[in-house]
């Protein structure tokens, strides 16, 4: 079950790992895969929210009838008491609009955690790719240490 603080963190976490990919971005490349991520996502959320509108009718009413089926079938589990109403169509409809707006948060929230991810990837790949030059500028930074005599032949505290 989804609530609106877990889709508010979410987005939260989504903006503060685009801010930090953002500051990482140096060729135009990067910028293109950055686009096409958060467009990508502003596009899926904008056809989930369009689908969840257009077809929130249909969606309850599939949620009432697994409902009033599952109120209504056999189970091996205590009895419910005397008096208990199974089919009590407040309840149904409440549980219906409840679980149908659960269901479009976490679509909504795998939305974000796939955007999320592959702000994640990006980053994993500007780093290989970074760490592949800094690592010849350090080789090279090694090679050509000029200190002098006894010094020279100390290990630094980069080794």
């Amino acid at each position: 079950m989804t609530s609106d603080i877990t889709l508010g963190m979410a987005e939260m976490f989504r903006d503060a790992n685009r801010e930090s990919v953002t500051l990482e971005l140096r060729t135009p490349q990067d910028w293109d895969r950055f686009n096409e991520i958060k467009d990508m996502a502003k596009q899926h959320e904008r056809e989930e929210t369009e689908f969840f509108q257009r077809e929130k009718p249909l969606l309850l009413a599939e949620a009432r009838k697994e409902l009033i089926d599952k109120a209504g079938s056999l189970t091996l589990e205590h009895p419910s008491p005397f008096g208990t109403d199974r089919f009590n169509k407040d309840t149904i409809e409440r549980q219906a609009h409840m679980q149908v707006g659960n269901d479009h948060q976490a679509r909504l929230l795998g939305i974000k955690a796939r955007e999320s991810d592959g702000y994640a990837e990006l980053r994993e790949d500007i780093q290989a790719r970074e760490g592949v030059r800094d690592h010849a500028r350090e080789a090279f930074a090694r090679s050509t240490d000029r200190r002098d005599g006894q010094d020279r032949r100390m290990p630094s505290r980069d080794r």
